[in-house]
């Protein structure tokens, strides 16, 4: 792009004297020519328009005169200067609130009258947002005082509004309405109003979810009040719509104008508070949540290496706990508890979730009362064990975890003996009550086994009958087999283990726990220690045996009734009569009724005589004769082995008085609480946990303390659940995701995945790689951070495309090469894979060269400790110095500093320093006895040392790290480190004329952060006179960057810190601060001149200067943008700064190559979505919003919050005008969509009055949208939104030669005057614009691509013509670009007529936002599949 384009003394003259060839002063028109003109009907109608023009501001005048008799008209007034630049579109008189014939006097009344009201100093204690509203209102009164107040001015004004009415009369077209900013009469009503004293505050209570207050949402609500309106009374509903943000506070107040009106008061206000309900799960403390009930653990729980549970919080979110059990490594008893806190899982981010989990214990027989469960539809009866007393709550519960079903899973119960009254959740049981499940639609027809329970079931026996009571029984049992009394012995030796029957639903008799085993055993006839089981349980007479198949009922339909039956089977009546009957039900078949009744009957009589049988030898004869074989091993260890011997089982009473408490302090895994959105329907988040922070600073705690174990959490998230509509759906999506989430941070996560079991790492043959307690290598850590600077560079994919591009040109032997075409990124692609595939070879042979080095290591450790005291010091300077050096960075980032200096000791003597003796001269300084034998040995002992006097420093052993500080100098004199070591440890210690020497010293060699602070302290800290202002001048002349940088540090020193009050100061500290920025510019320390230039600018002043070292040091870091913003801001405080103009104008041509962080953070979001499934993925389209009208901003809240969660929006710009309201409008419309596409249009380029301080030019405010759409999440750069859907925002500005008619520009109409350009707007702007899209354009797009810009793109399109609206509508040079782009379909504004229609391959749409109401439908544009324009409600 050339430099003429953006030169801001272009014209539009010089263009057509340039382009057209157009001579000055050209021929005239002959006299024909002339008279053909004059009777053309173009100056007919123009004719006729002057006439009528001068008959209307005649008849004006003359009205006038009879109202004003001071007034005298001139015809000298229609050419005087404008005392204001007015726009004839806006009625100034309605403004003023005044007549159009009203004299001078009432005009200056009016305006007096309204300014003493919306002055600005007139509006303390006001509201920020009623402060802004007032000096927008005050500015266009005194705008309307400026026009009508001058004759000149209002002739002329009233001239241009008569001859706008007399061309709409003669030219037949509709007069444009005025626009009125507001009306002063109702303005002096509502003035009356806030005048009148203020009416009562009344607090209103309201209730809400605590989802709301969790998850940010709106409260709407009616509340009926007196009207008086005209002096007439009424009462009408008002409908308040209070938003809730997340995670606010409670009660959340909230005032509004709304209540009661009164005469003599003002309108009352309604103060609401907001609470949350009632939650049937949680209690909100602050802003934490704490979930009610104790959640219930396995019985077994504290028995398991590995901990899994989930808790429900909030509607639509679910946790899941997995990881390390804390009870079962650490030996807890089995009434422990866990207290778990997750933090970002209450309420806000820092809120946190509580709940605690305790092991439930086995209920025993005498505590256990049976509820026997009938279902309705399949006849299945089952039995249920509850703690006695017992309510209906725990009864649902207990049948949910029985049959399997989920928590929020609704379970309907009746007593059988009144059928009709569902039993309430508080109501208690009787004792052998007998109940009736409501099962109809889950079809439930026998009660689960899974293998988990059954091997409960097994545990549970095993256990039992390890006992000595149980195995003395059995004794007595076997000794009377085959007796009649060995049925009531058997029965009451198994009793109290009978209860176990209830695990599987079996009643708590001897016969259920004999058919529950045997089905256990059946289950189980596949694991792989099956045949130990049978042969355990068979001694007892338990035999695997398969369970009588269930009978699956049938559901067949209720006959109609006669009369019924007899119409439909002859026909008769009316032919939609049948459709319309009711449907009579349907019933449960019976059994004895089904076609293969018999056949059944006969097989379950056949399968319940062996059963009958099988249980009848069981009684009889209890265990078989190999269990009474060895009667001695049978006492001694019972049958099931040592593991049910007295000794364990005291040992078991033992773990009971272990310890019963553990505190897991669960954080987010991830910084600024990142989410994982998982492309389900609906939508879900997993949000990630873990409790690393906890276990990294974990304590011992009190003897009943359990030490916390790696537990990480996963929380899943739907904000769709939490809503009536989409409960439904979030429950089917849970109950299929929670096996799944149940084992997620093992899938997700590699830190969870090591905490699982694995092989023994390999231990070497050698004693001498066995670490020791003096040394250790960490071999874990060196290769994690290895890998991960090599996982980096591969990362580096630019590098990667940089070498294949020059490896594809080479074997293109000096062909050109255009990388946009397919055949060549292929190529591309291959010549890149070819280079990863070699680096990952590479990274291999050094991964396999660091292990030997490792071994190598632990090796020479080993060594070295096992030494005697008495070596000679030659044979200390045999080890390698840079083990020592690795052993010390690892204790010194561990903070183990006097580790550290004993490690960096061992190194400084392998590079040649006398252990144990630190001789000194007489001056002070140190002296090296062992000299190093070369310039690296010397260099690398003075790191040594340098690091030494670190460690020393953190232990407070100054004078030490002084001493090897000053060693360290002697050694590398050019050094900066060093002598910042001698600087910080004099300062320690007092010396600040030796620590103001050294780190001067410090500061001139690398100015540094540490060196520039420790400057200024010590320069603060010390009487003794430092450089000023004019040494640190002078050195820069001399082109001493780091000198000039060490002289202004001590001036600073030398004036009192920056504080909160404005002193005598800050002028100098603004100067020092600017002349040190241009000091690190010219060093290139870009960072630090931009932090210093950004310090002169906080001091409140003025300073042209610190604004253009701030635009150079951000000009230097490539922050193009925001470096233009700093040399505008300095051009507006000094028009003729020379460095500000040059350096805008440099930005103006880096800009278009967005080399900026925030331009490359844009980047990285290209393909962030470019594997999400395609059909997914809807876009809607959303052009000429103007959120500031109160209807479009009640139709945005309007726009459902879950519906178009998957969804894309478009914005074509014209959002609203101001930067605030643009921030909220987009703040609206973010959560409510996945993404949203933004390029602003020229409303938004208009500078308000309000904002005339904040930005110089319309670049400036274009760079500030930019910097907030990136802050919100808006995108503004192009984009994949799925597979294959590419969204591409082109910057547009209009072009005037796109009027074809008349192709110059409007010199009559000011558009877009409010913008303002540092470039000729008309010819100029457009071409920037476009010039800002041609780095983006030359991606490779494919498949659907949807661009989009503000302007119309095309002549052809239709737009408004109307007061030269064409020359302002598009840009014809826009069509290009977008078809560079393989644009499928393009989408556009600024212009109110609808259109559809393909054109040369390319759609083109628009549909503008109407205001049409709180039903007004969005446009869908692109369906997942195809390209369409098809309206959707936003309810």
């Amino acid at each position: 792009m050339s430099v003429t384009l953006f030169d801001g003394t272009y014209s539009f003259r010089q263009n057509e004297l340039a382009t057209k060839g157009i001579e000055h002063g050209g021929h005239k028109m002959s006299a024909e020519q002339a008279k053909t003109f004059e009777a053309s009907p173009f100056m007919v109608k123009a004719r006729q328009q002057e006439e009528y023009t001068s008959k209307l501001s005649s008849e004006r005048d003359k009205l006038r005169k009879q109202t004003d008799r001071d007034f005298q008209p001139c015809d000298d007034d229609f050419t005087s200067p404008k005392a204001f630049d007015y726009d004839r579109g806006i009625n100034y008189y309605t403004v003023l609130g005044i007549d159009e014939y009203a004299p001078l006097e009432e005009v200056k009344k009016a305006y007096k009258k309204l300014s003493l009201l919306y002055h600005p100093d007139k509006t303390s204690g006001l509201t920020k947002e009623e402060a802004e509203e007032r000096a927008g209102v005050f500015i266009e009164i005194k705008n309307a005082y400026l026009v009508l107040g001058d004759q000149a001015t209002r002739r002329q004004y009233d001239r241009d509004r008569d001859s706008a009415t007399a061309g709409s009369e003669v030219n037949g077209y509709k007069k444009r309405k005025d626009r009125v900013p507001f009306d002063a009469t109702e303005m002096m009503k509502k003035i009356q109003e806030h005048y009148k004293p203020p009416g009562r505050e009344i607090d209103v209570e309201v209730l809400c979810k605590l989802e709301k207050f969790f998850y940010g949402g709106a409260k709407s609500l009616l509340r009926n009040r007196r009207v008086i309106r005209d002096f007439q009374e009424f009462y009408e509903d008002k409908s308040f719509r209070i938003d809730v943000p997340k995670g606010a506070e409670e009660p959340l107040e909230c005032k509004m104008k709304g209540g009661d009106m009164h005469l003599e008061t003002q309108t009352d206000v309604l103060r609401f508070l907001i609470r949350s309900k009632p939650h049937k799960v949680l209690e909100r403390r602050g802003c934490d949540l704490e979930v009610t009930k104790e959640l219930r653990l396995r019985p077994d729980a504290h028995l398991q290496p590995f901990l899994s549970t989930a808790v429900n919080t909030v509607d639509g979110r679910t946790v899941v706990l997995w990881g390390q059990n804390p009870l079962y490594s650490q030996g807890a008893s089995s009434n422990a508890r866990l207290y778990v806190s997750i933090e970002g899982e209450g309420i806000g981010e820092k809120g946190h979730l509580r709940f605690a989990a305790r092991v439930s214990a086995r209920l025993s027989s005498h505590e256990t009362s049976v509820v026997k469960v009938h279902s309705t539809y399949t006849k299945l009866s089952f039995s249920v064990g509850v703690p006695t007393p017992a309510t209906v709550q725990d009864l649902k519960e207990g049948i949910r975890e029985l049959l399997q079903w989920p928590e929020d899973h609704r379970v309907l119960v009746k007593r059988r003996s009144q059928q009709n009254a569902p039993l309430e959740d508080q109501e208690v049981l009787l004792a052998d009550e007998e109940v009736l499940l409501d099962c109809k639609a889950e079809g439930l027809v026998e009660v689960p086994m899974t293998l988990r329970r059954a091997r409960d079931l097994l545990a549970a026996i095993t256990a039992f009958a390890g006992t000595d009571t149980f195995i003395e029984g059995l004794t007595a049992c076997l000794q009377a087999a085959g007796t009649a009394r060995h049925e009531s012995l058997l029965r009451k030796l198994w009793e109290p283990a009978c209860h176990s029957a209830l695990l599987c639903g079996y009643a708590a008799s001897l016969e259920g726990l004999w058919s529950a085993t045997e089905r256990a055993l059946w289950v189980l006839r596949n694991e792989p220690d099956v045949e130990i089981l049978q042969d355990r349980f068979g001694q007892f007479g338990f035999r695997a045996r398969q369970p009588v198949a269930p009978w699956i009922p049938r559901r067949r339909k209720l006959p109609r009734a006669e009369v019924e039956e007899f119409l439909i089977r002859n026909c008769l009546g009316p032919a939609s009569w049948k459709e319309s009957l009711p449907d009579p039900g349907s019933e449960t078949e019976p059994e004895n009724e089904a076609p293969d009744f018999e056949k059944r009957r006969l097989q379950r009589i056949r399968e319940e005589e062996e059963e009958s049988r099988a249980l009848q030898t069981f009684l009889l004869h209890g265990a078989s004769k190999s269990l009474s074989s060895d009667r001695r091993v049978l006492k001694r260890s019972g049958p099931f082995g040592a593991a049910a011997h007295p000794l364990m089982l005291r040992r078991e009473d033992q773990r009971a008085e272990l310890p019963v408490e553990c505190t897991l302090e669960l954080q987010p895994l991830f910084p600024g609480h990142e989410s994982m959105q998982l492309f389900t329907k609906p939508t879900c988040f997993l949000r990630f946990y873990s409790n690393v922070n906890q276990l990294r600073d974990a304590h011992t705690g009190g003897p009943s303390q359990l030490q916390p174990t790696p537990v990480y959490a996963v929380a899943v998230c739907c904000p769709t659940g939490a809503k009536r509509v989409g409960r439904e759906e979030w429950m089917r999506l849970r109950h299929d995701l929670m096996p799944l989430l149940r084992q997620g941070p093992i899938i997700f996560l590699a830190q969870a995945r090591q905490l699982l079991p694995r092989q023994l790492l390999m231990q070497p043959a050698a004693s001498e790689y066995q670490s020791t307690k003096s040394i250790s290598v960490r071999v874990g850590q060196a290769e994690q951070i290895s890998e991960a600077e090599e996982d980096s560079s591969e990362e580096n994919s630019g590098e990667v495309i940089q070498m294949a591009k020059q490896k594809v040109q080479e074997s293109r032997q000096g062909e050109e090469v255009d990388f946009d075409d397919l055949d060549i990124l292929d190529e591309l692609e291959e010549a890149a894979a070819a280079i990863r595939k070699e680096r990952r070879e590479q990274r291999r042979r050094r991964r396999a060269a660091r292990e030997v080095w490792i071994r190598e290591a632990k090796l020479e450790a080993k060594r070295a400790t096992h030494q005697s005291t008495n070596d000679s010091p030659g044979t200390t300077q045999e080890q390698p110095p840079w083990l020592w050096k690795q052993l010390a960075k690892e204790a010194f980032k561990r903070g183990d500093y006097y580790q550290a200096q004993l490690f960096y000791t061992k190194e400084a003597q392998c590079l040649g320093l006398e252990p144990f003796s630190v001789p000194f001269s007489d001056d002070g300084a140190a002296n090296v006895c062992n000299e190093p034998s070369s310039h690296s040995h010397q260099a690398e002992l003075a790191t040594a040392l340098s690091n030494r006097a670190l460690c020393f420093t953190r232990l407070r052993h100054f004078d030490a790290a002084l001493l090897d500080g000053r060693r360290a100098s002697l050694l590398r004199p050019n050094w900066g480190r060093a002598w910042s070591r001698i600087g910080a440890a004099a300062t320690a210690l007092g010396a600040f004329a030796e620590a103001c020497d050294a780190w001067r010293k410090a500061v001139q060699l690398d100015p540094c952060d540490e060196a520039l602070e420790g400057l200024e302290e010590a320069c603060r800290r010390s009487s003794l006179k430092v450089a000023g202002k004019e040494q640190g001048n002078e050195a820069l002349r001399a082109r001493d960057w780091h000198g000039a940088i060490a002289c202004f540090t001590e001036a600073l020193a030398a004036i009192p810190r920056q504080s909160a009050t404005a002193d005598g100061y800050s002028l100098l500290r603004c100067i020092l601060y600017s002349n040190r920025s241009g000091a690190f510019a010219r060093a290139g320390r870009w960072t630090a001149a931009t932090r210093d230039a950004e310090f002169a600018l906080a001091e409140g002043q003025t300073y042209p200067k610190a604004y253009t070292r701030l635009g150079v040091a951000l000009l230097g870091c490539r922050e193009n943008e925001k470096a233009y913003a700093a040399f505008a801001k300095a051009l507006k405080e000094e028009e003729r700064n020379q460095a500000a103009s040059k350096g805008r104008q440099a930005c103006l041509h880096l800009v278009p190559q967005w080399l900026s962080s925030a331009a490359k953070q844009r980047r990285t979001k290209l393909l962030r979505d470019a594997c999400r499934p395609r059909r997914n993925s809807r876009v809607f389209l959303l052009s000429e919003l103007r959120f500031g009208h109160a209807s479009n901003e009640a139709w945005v809240h309007g726009i459902h919050a879950t519906k178009f969660l998957d969804d894309v929006l478009i914005l074509t710009g014209n959002v609203a005008d101001s930067l605030r309201a643009l921030e909220r409008a987009l703040t609206a419309l973010r959560p409510k969509f996945r993404r949203i596409f933004y390029t602003p249009g020229n409303n938004e380029m208009w500078i308000t009055p309000l904002e005339l301080q904040m930005f110089p030019d319309s670049l400036c405010k274009l760079w500030a949208i930019l910097e907030l759409c990136d802050r919100l999440g808006i995108d503004v750069a192009p984009a994949a939104i799925s597979e294959g859907v590419f969204v591409v925002p082109l910057f547009s500005w209009y072009n005037p030669e796109f009027d074809t008619e008349d192709p110059y520009p409007d010199t009559q109409f000011q558009h877009d005057k409010h913008a303002k350009w540092p470039m000729d707007p008309n010819h100029q702007v457009w071409r920037y614009m476009l010039a800002l899209n041609k780095a983006e354009l030359k991606r490779p797009y494919h498949g659907t691509v949807l661009t989009f810009s503000h302007f119309v793109p095309r002549s052809s399109l239709p737009v408004s013509r109307e007061y030269g609206g064409a020359k302002v509508s598009g840009c014809a040079e826009l069509d290009d670009q977008l078809r560079d782009a393989r644009s499928s379909c393009h989408l556009y504004g600024h212009t109110f007529k609808n259109f559809s229609k393909e054109i040369d391959g390319v759609a083109y749409i628009n549909y503008a936002h109407k205001s049409g109401g709180h039903d007004e439908p969005i446009p869908c544009v692109f369906d997942g599949e195809k390209i369409c324009c098809d309206m959707a409600s936003v309810h």
